[in-house]
């Protein structure tokens, strides 16, 4: 049967050529890492567009950036805002910090941020915003630039998750004011599992307390610098085929749109991530993902996707959605043999 892997939000499947291979020989080879954690922190923030004298933590992923980079930064009294489509752990991270209140910007049934009144609530006792750069639900992309205009006239700082989007998508944390950027290593960067890096700017690095020293994973960082060297490498290309794969499955979808499901997001197949999610309104979205993966060989993910708030938003039921992601790997016919699986089974 044949097999299509449409989970690359969850993890990039395959990785980028020699990521292995790198690993296996710092493995082999103990003590001879073939690109120091320095070297891969230079390649980083190179990648991130990061201001003059950032400076970049690997990490074990985005998670635990996001929640030592927060524990560091918040004391009791401080407030921070952040809108309701972030990951379940970004929100869960901020509700653990002690003492911090944290107020939830609002948002369109869309999932869009509503910018009209954001000024009015940045008030002097705000400490930081928190902001995704993409919704690992419906996709799409969030005002990076203007959020961080707003935050840098106030001197607030601003975070942004870029757990969808680094490295398969522009980031530009100099150009959008971008204090603290958090990002996995194994989704857009097409590295291994367990990496993650944490990208500072001067001004919120000199904030924070010494980052913890604790033995390095040389062979996850070979991996990554070998991921980091194939972006480098295939420079734009990816970008563009990414994007018109994109779009390829926003439009196969649509195709299907008040037919038995529901396409979530703005409904524009520009500005947004490589994935598209659904509501199926005929069958269960359970059932229909295990059909997918039954009868057509086709993987996905389905469920609330650790956000059950986004998911509220976007009007969906307590079963979430069915989320399609696509990775620069991702055919064309695949998309096409996704949209007559997900038609047949309607």
């Amino acid at each position: 049967m044949k097999a299509v892997y449409l989970d690359h939000c969850t993890s990039a499947f395959p990785k980028a050529p020699g990521v292995g291979e790198a690993m296996a020989r710092t493995i082999l080879r103990p003590g001879r890492a073939e690109d120091s954690p320095e070297a891969v922190g230079e390649k980083l923030l190179k990648l991130a567009h990061a201001p003059a004298g950032s400076v970049l933590r690997v990490t074990p992923g985005a998670d635990w950036g996001l929640g030592w980079l927060l524990s560091a930064l918040l004391r009791p009294g401080d407030k921070v805002l952040a809108s309701p489509m972030e990951r379940g752990s970004v929100l869960r991270a901020l509700e653990g910090c002690p003492g911090v209140t944290v107020e939830l910007m609002p948002c369109t049934r869309q999932g869009e941020l509503i910018l009209d009144g954001l000024e009015e609530k940045l008030t002097p006792d705000v400490k930081a915003v928190v902001l995704t750069h993409a919704s690992h639900v419906s996709g799409d992309l969030f005002p990076m630039a203007a959020v961080g205009a707003l935050c840098r006239a106030r001197d607030i700082c601003f975070l942004a998750d870029g757990a969808q989007t680094f490295g398969a998508l522009p980031v530009d944390m100099a150009g959008w004011g971008v204090d603290g950027l958090v990002f996995p290593g194994h989704t857009g960067l097409l590295g291994p599992e367990g990496m993650g890096g944490l990208a500072l700017s001067p001004r919120l690095a000199a904030l924070l307390p010494p980052f913890p020293d604790d033995s390095l994973n040389l062979p996850g960082i070979a991996g990554l610098g070998a991921a980091l060297d194939y972006l480098a490498e295939e420079g734009e290309r990816l970008t563009v085929r990414l994007g018109r794969l994109s779009r390829h499955l926003w439009a196969r979808m649509k195709e299907l749109d008040g037919e038995g499901l529901r396409v979530l997001g703005r409904g524009t197949p520009h500005d947004r991530a490589g994935l598209v999610s659904v509501e199926f309104t005929a069958r269960p979205n359970g059932e229909m993902a295990r059909l997918l993966a039954e009868r057509y060989g086709i993987r996905c993910a389905w469920g609330t996707l650790d956000a059950p708030l986004a998911c509220r938003i976007l009007g969906c039921s307590e079963q979430g959605v069915v989320r399609f992601s696509v990775s620069p790997f991702t055919t064309f016919g695949e998309i096409d043999w996704l949209e007559g699986a997900v038609e047949a089974l309607l």
